[in-house]
């Protein structure tokens, strides 16, 4: 009897494992970037942490290599792999509310962010999760958290009070700044899968405020753009004046298709000498308050002439919570208007959708390519598995002039691309300030000082990997790393919520791993991770192709 086949018959009641034999098996690998079509040995889903302490347990004692997917949204991939095991935390999905304290709660790794958010609504609470309805609770939560209420509440990890933990030995622990302090500081932002599986997180929730507004705004005008994006810098990174905290927001530069006949200010939009392709220019976020109040907020910010009339807003949406009791009434419920589903329209706007032009009809410079079988880019990155690839970067200066100028670079940069209907293209620039400022040494976040981020994006294929090739695959995965090349000189760093494994030559050596991991944490606080990793896991049952290495000494 193989290995594979005791770990399905001695598996515990409940536990659901299904092998590469079940019919239900290629539903089963699929992970949300489907550029890895990996094809794991089997996947088991967890429903506690027993389910997970027998998964740990059999694969520690039959030296068998296994990965940890609590929603699959790692970029790379690594939450599966080839011949592996997978533990999978999705079934793990039910709040556990704590009995006088009305304002904690146990949220599992396997928890739905839109189920998160839809459920704490109706207590009037939230949590700083991410601006994604689709990722999961877990790896969010441990690469620190990035999300639409960061600026107001902080990153998703900040709002954790304890994590229950099934660790190398076996053993399953509640960790806190009590029990274990240094292990639930890596949890915090030090990535999954390094230290052991969190299987759920004691969250102190916040409370919405009486009114919360999204919105989102549209610009196609070149001089629009940059200048939106050029403002937008210089608020976050501005040292005299603090943008309220009450708004956390992202702008984006998306590779638009030059055939298209919009209307602006000055009439049909030309492409100007060099370019092949439009760019356009969105932003929105959430503000905890008024829609009346976010609009003189932006009209104070960003000027009469960049700021329309509400009615000219792309999405505006204001939910109320003022009523003197803590739940809604029913009545309340059924016509209420959901933040979380305001929020979900906001993810899919600030995300570029998809044209219905399959076909580029562009300058002569640029290849004709007629994919009649292909579908046309994803409406939206956070609905389905994609084949996809991003990179992520902080501003090493970020002086008017410096934001400036690399305004300038990254617009230049995506006005000099090729528009291809198969794939969405863009620049993502994300806040950072406010309550990031806060609680600096209780998580491993490197680069608490910096006003905000950024993150290069492509996503192509409106299905999974059906009709997905390797050329295709090359090529898109290559435009993002000249991207990165190309402003490499203004940035530094990375965010691991956004990981990109190609930041260094040879990231498969022990030499080039802790380059690219000093990239992401920093070496102060990668030499802790390490020594910590050494403590809790010194033979690396925890392992993949990022995962710390221990500091023996």
């Amino acid at each position: 009897m193989s290995n594979t086949t005791n770990f399905k018959n001695l598996a515990p009641k409940g536990l659901r494992i299904i092998e590469q034999t079940d019919s239900l098996y290629h539903y089963a690998r699929v992970i949300s970037n489907t550029r890895f079509g990996y094809q794991p040995v089997s996947v088991a889903y967890c429903k506690d942490a027993s389910h997970v302490q027998y998964c740990v347990k059999f694969c520690s004692q039959n030296n068998k290599a296994f990965r940890i997917r609590s929603g699959g949204h790692q970029h790379e991939g690594m939450c599966s792999g080839n011949g592996v095991i997978i533990i999978d935390l999705s079934e793990m999905n039910k709040i556990e509310y704590i009995d006088n304290q009305p304002n904690q709660a146990w949220i599992p790794v396997g928890k739905q962010l839109d189920s998160v958010y839809t459920e704490l609504e109706k207590e009037k609470q939230i949590i700083p999760g991410g601006g994604c309805q689709s990722v999961n609770v877990g790896g969010l939560t441990q690469g620190g958290g990035w999300g639409y209420s960061i600026r107001k509440f902080g990153m998703t990890c900040d709002s954790i009070l304890a994590a229950e933990i099934v660790l190398a030995n076996g053993t399953i622990e509640i960790v806190s700044e009590e029990n274990q302090p240094e292990l639930f500081w890596a949890l915090k932002g030090g990535g999954g899968g390094n230290f052991g599986v969190v299987t759920r997180f004691k969250f102190q929730l916040s409370a919405l405020t009486d009114y919360v507004t999204t919105f989102g705004l549209t610009w196609k005008h070149p001089e629009d753009v940059k200048e939106v994006i050029r403002v937008w810098m210089n608020l976050h990174a501005s040292t005299e004046v603090e943008l309220d905290p009450a708004l956390s927001s992202s702008c984006t530069m998306i590779l638009a298709n030059p055939d298209e006949k919009d209307l602006d200010c000055d009439g049909i939009r030309e492409l100007e000498e060099g370019q092949k392709s439009f760019v356009d220019g969105r932003m929105g976020g959430q503000f905890y308050g008024t829609k009346t109040d976010l609009i003189k907020l932006l009209k104070k910010c960003f000027g009469e002439d960049l700021i329309p009339e509400d009615s000219k807003f792309t999405l505006l949406k204001e939910v109320c919570y003022a009523s003197k009791k803590k739940s809604l009434a029913k009545s309340e419920k059924e016509t209420h208007a959901s933040l979380a589903r305001h929020q979900s329209i906001l993810a899919n706007f600030l995300n570029p959708t998809s044209t219905p032009e399959q076909e580029i009809r562009a300058t002569n410079e640029c290849k004709h390519r007629n994919y009649r079988v292909l579908p046309v880019a994803p409406t939206s990155t956070c609905d389905q598995p994609h084949p996809h690839k991003v990179s992520s970067s902080f501003p090493k200066k970020y002086t008017c002039d410096d934001n400036s100028e690399m305004t300038e670079r990254i617009y230049d940069f995506l006005s000099k691309c090729c528009y291809y209907g198969d794939v969405s293209k863009y620049m993502s620039f994300h806040c950072l300030g406010g309550a990031v400022k806060k609680n600096v040494d209780k998580r491993v976040f490197a680069f608490s000082d910096k006003p905000y981020l950024l993150q290069i994006q492509g996503w192509w294929d409106d299905i999974s990997n059906a009709f997905d090739n390797q050329s295709r695959n090359d090529e898109y995965v290559k435009w993002v790393k000249d991207f990165r090349l190309n402003i490499a000189p203004f940035t530094e760093g990375s965010f691991i919520n956004f990981v990109d494994q190609s930041l260094v030559d040879h990231p498969e050596t022990h030499e080039g791993l802790l380059e690219l991991l000093e990239i992401y944490y920093g070496e102060n606080n990668l030499s802790r991770l390490r020594k910590i990793k050494a403590e809790q896991d010194p033979n690396e049952l925890f392992k993949f192709k990022m995962s710390i290495p221990p500091l023996i000494e």
